[in-house]
């Protein structure tokens, strides 16, 4: 290795009986090329610049001695003379200071004499290590990371959870309710796991990977949860002390198992078999789901005497689905009375001496996929649905109701909402009702923006008799391309086929999609 180290030359003066200049060197700590630190050095005794190159301290690499008092000059020297780094080294030993190459000078010499350049070239250091995964700004275990976009410290550097040895416990540790490592980001929920999910947004929303409420029973059902409260979004409770099983052969025990309920529960009844005379009240602030246990539509029949179900008092509520309330002898299918609240899916209401369902004042009425057929009898002033309430029916059919009136839809008061559904009646005008909404749907009389299909056509639907409303080849062809299906509406119909769930697409009116 060619070292050349720094010295002080000092001139000690003419000793007596001498003729020749006396020097003596030493290694100096005010040197820069001695115990000190090269050009770093001369960059700090001169911040304006005027001397930023550490040499060493040799007559042949000093122009005027008496001048170099610690080694640092103008102009960079010789490779054999600059000393960058110092410590008694010339930048052939020791360029790890120097962040631009360097063409260094070889220290041996020509044969003669002179000391010839030589091609070595030294680079700056360069990190071998592979490029770490993190970003964002420094932390460690006292600096947290203040980015919610980047809020895990990994090697000392601000990062996504997926930088993390194990990023679904990491987002879990970071916040409970948002358990799950996707992409960078920290979510709530996913198809395969949705176990952050639960109260009253018990669902994922798996584009957003986020949890949001119920709008059907299928959805709670498909969770092995009974039903959907529709007004806060929750699934009942399945277990055993809010949910009964009641077989609807048994002459009034829907009707029992109701009353028993306590005032202002939530309560499940989940009802097995068909017929059996009941005469339901829901009332007290009572929240009630009568469902059927599976798909096929649970039949009840009314009692002589009372509508087949009350829904009466403030915060009362009912929740029907994939049910019949038939055959009342004298009174209506469904009676929403005193500030009560009706939602109805999948329900039929038919074949009702006193009519369908009838909405008081200051109530509220929710209908969709549903029928409501066949209620009344010929000359009783009787309807389908008589409404003096809030009321909003989607994707239903409301179908040759008798009566000397208005035996589709009769509205007194209130407000009336009706979407992508079909009313007919018996002749060519079974409709009287101030102040209709109407958007997308089948009448049987001029509804202005609405398809316009005359009386009443018996080979559109299954069995008009039998208060069967399904479509047939002819009803489809009929009611085809009248209903706009839009976001959040059913993705199923009565039976449970499937409607395009695609917003703005072309469906058809009515609850029955296909023969």
């Amino acid at each position: 290795m060619h070292r050349t180290t720094a010295l002080l030359v000092l001139t000690l003066g003419l000793s007596a009986g001498t003729s020749c200049l006396q020097t003596s060197t030493a290694l100096s700590p005010d040197y820069c090329s001695g115990a000190q630190d090269g050009d770093s050095f001369c960059a700090e005794k001169y911040p304006d610049g005027s001397r930023a190159y550490c040499t060493f301290g040799l007559k042949d690499c000093v122009a005027d001695i008496e001048d170099d008092i610690d080694g640092c000059v103008p102009e960079r020297p010789a490779d054999e003379c600059y000393s960058p780094c110092g410590q008694g080294n010339a930048v052939i030993d020791d360029a790890s200071c120097v962040e631009e190459e360097t063409t260094i000078a070889d220290a041996s010499t020509s044969s003669g004499g002179e000391t010839e350049p030589s091609s070595t070239t030294v680079e700056p250091e360069t990190d071998t290590e592979e490029p770490s995964t993190t970003t964002g700004p420094e932390c460690s275990e006292t600096v947290p990371c203040m980015d919610a976009a980047a809020p895990f410290c990994v090697e000392g550097a601000c990062s996504t959870c997926d930088a993390t040895e194990v990023p679904d416990e990491s987002c879990a540790m970071l916040d409970e309710a948002l358990p799950l490592c996707v992409g960078t980001t920290c979510v709530q929920c996913t198809a395969e796991d949705a176990s952050a999910c639960g109260g009253e947004t018990p669902l994922c929303d798996v584009e957003n990977n986020t949890c949001v409420g119920c709008s059907f029973h299928e959805e709670c059902q498909d969770l092995d949860l009974p039903a959907c409260n529709i007004a806060t979004g929750a699934c009942f409770s399945a277990d055993a002390a809010n949910v009964t099983m009641v077989s609807v052969a048994t002459p009034g025990a829907v009707a029992t198992a109701v009353a028993n309920v306590a005032d202002g529960a939530e309560h499940t009844i989940v009802l097995t078999a068909s017929a059996g005379d009941n005469a339901i009240v829901v009332d007290g602030g009572k929240t009630i789901a009568i469902v059927s246990d599976g798909t096929t539509e649970r039949v009840v029949q009314g009692s002589t005497g009372s509508p087949t179900v009350t829904v009466t008092g403030a915060g009362s509520t009912v929740y029907l689905h994939h049910l019949a309330l038939t055959l009342n002898g004298d009174d209506v299918g469904i009676s929403t009375e005193a500030s009560g609240t009706l939602y109805a899916d999948s329900t039929r209401v038919a074949q009702n001496s006193g009519g369908g369902i009838t909405l008081a004042a200051g109530t509220s009425g929710f209908l969709r996929n549903c029928m409501i057929g066949l209620n009344g009898g010929q000359f009783a002033s009787t309807t389908g649905i008589g409404s003096a309430g809030e009321l909003s029916i989607l994707y239903s059919s409301i179908i040759a109701n008798d009566g000397d009136g208005a035996d589709s839809l009769q509205c007194s008061s209130g407000s009336t909402v009706v979407r992508n559904s079909i009313l007919v009646g018996s002749d060519a005008s079974s409709i009287d009702c101030g102040g209709l909404d109407a958007s997308n749907s089948a009448f049987d009389e001029v509804v202005a923006g609405n398809e316009n299909v005359g009386a009443l056509v018996p080979g559109w639907f299954e069995s008009v008799a039998g208060a069967d409303f399904r479509l047939t080849a002819t009803g489809q062809t009929e009611f085809a391309d009248i209903a706009v299906w839009e976001d959040g509406d059913p993705p199923f119909d009565f039976n449970g086929d499937a409607r395009p769930s695609t917003d703005g697409a072309s469906d058809f009116a009515g609850a029955d999609t296909v023969p």
